[in-house]
């Protein structure tokens, strides 16, 4: 009974203590805290400035006729007396500042230049104005929003020295896995005329590829507080292309206005070392041409591409392939006015194979066909050693014997 009693007693008390976790509600101050810390993580994770080591990071100094004052901006007052004295004031959310014995003055939406002329005139008015001085000490930090056809959209966290590629390529660390984290934007994305919608109802179209690729950095803009990046898809009703080949940019892209072959497959990037230049096949309204980049400078520099237009780029490849009546089948390297027969010769010819006259080589692309054993070979070209017509007339009768066999059996059987 002792028993019985203790251990209803432990029972109680664990089922007690199961309903008090259940029932737990945290105090108001707890759910605060939870979501300050939420927004704390998110805040680290998109900030552009507090995953840097260092307090301020610039690519120059700040240009003062451009750079823009807002909230968060803070200023260092500084006198040149005995004293030495020295005090920060930071420009409020309602984009002012206050000044001790000075006044209070409305900066936010000035260029750096005209706060500073603000300020050193209306201190003046108090101070010999060879007795201070006023500098912008920290800058502000502010967010924008990412949106559009982006792996990783929403609010971003960076400072009036921050440009779009900075947030751009802060976006690829929040892709979703490695294999997305190659590029921050995806694959229906236009880069040629992404918007920055600026809180000023003013719009500005960018195209970043132009950075990218050439280096201007007017296509790279400041970034201003509350700005909406805004990254369109590839429009239908425009101009587009499709590239093909096994180059691993096969896909639909937006074509610029008289945008050029070369300059196109340039600025996506769909050109490496091992891309075949001399034969760019290009299909327009069904019709199939070849066109030699690599040496045609003509074709190179004037070449217009139109709507719908089809690039396929084949790959220079580095072997030659040996198939058919061969001991060592497969691919060997490549070797500079090699014919069919020496490539047949380092395959090792079979017993069953055909004479060297019916060898076959297919050339890369598998457009042409050449016959003999003298023909030069070419990357990627595949040769063909054919087994002799006696050795293909026993592999039908071994293959028909047995059938025929098994028919004679059957017949027996049934007219026995």
């Amino acid at each position: 009974m002792i028993r019985l009693l203790l251990l209803v007693l432990i029972f109680s008390s664990f089922l007690w203590g199961q309903t008090q976790s259940i029932l737990y509600i945290p105090s108001a101050s707890e759910q605060g805290q939870k979501k300050t810390n939420a927004l704390d993580l998110m805040y680290q994770k998109r900030s552009l400035i507090d995953n840097i080591p260092v307090t301020q990071v610039l690519e120059a100094e700040l240009e003062s006729s451009n750079y823009r004052v807002g909230p968060g901006d803070t200023f260092k007052f500084i006198f040149f007396d005995q004293t030495g004295t020295s005090f920060k004031f930071t420009i409020s959310p309602e984009g002012n500042v206050m000044i001790p014995t000075v006044g209070a003055f409305h900066l936010s939406g000035m260029t750096l230049q005209k706060a500073k002329e603000t300020l050193n005139k209306e201190v003046a008015k108090f101070y010999d104005r060879e007795q201070f001085a006023i500098n912008l000490d920290q800058l502000r930090k502010f967010r924008v929003y990412l949106t559009g056809e982006v792996r990783a959209p929403g609010t971003y966290f960076v400072q009036g020295s921050d440009r779009l590629a900075d947030v751009l390529e802060a976006s690829i660390i929040q892709s979703l896995s490695s294999k997305e984290a190659s590029s921050s934007l995806t694959d229906w994305a236009d880069n040629s005329r992404i918007e920055i919608r600026h809180k000023d109802s003013t719009v500005s179209i960018i195209d970043i590829s132009s950075f990218y690729k050439e280096g201007k950095e007017e296509q790279n803009p400041y970034l201003q507080g509350g700005d909406i990046i805004f990254v369109p898809s590839i429009d239908l009703s425009k101009d587009y292309v499709v590239i093909e080949g096994n180059i691993g940019f096969q896909g639909l892209y937006a074509l610029k206005k008289n945008e050029t072959l070369f300059a196109f497959l340039t600025r996506v990037s769909a050109l490496s070392k091992k891309s075949n230049l001399q034969n760019i096949v290009l299909v327009r309204d069904g019709r199939r041409q070849v066109l030699d980049v690599l040496n045609q400078e003509d074709i190179r520099n004037s070449f217009l591409l139109q709507k719908g237009d089809k690039i396929i780029i084949p790959t220079i490849y580095e072997n030659v392939y040996v198939r058919g009546e061969v001991r060592r089948p497969g691919a060997f390297p490549y070797k500079a006015n090699y014919t069919a027969k020496d490539y047949i010769g380092e395959a090792g010819a079979m017993d069953s194979a055909d004479d060297m006259e019916s060898i076959i080589v297919l050339r890369q692309g598998g457009d042409e066909i050449a016959l003999g054993p003298d023909i030069i070979i070419h990357k990627g070209d595949t040769i063909i050693l054919p087994r002799r017509a006696r050795e293909v007339f026993k592999d039908y009768i071994r293959i028909l014997l047995p059938i025929l066999s098994l028919g004679i059996s059957v017949y027996s059987i049934v007219t026995r």
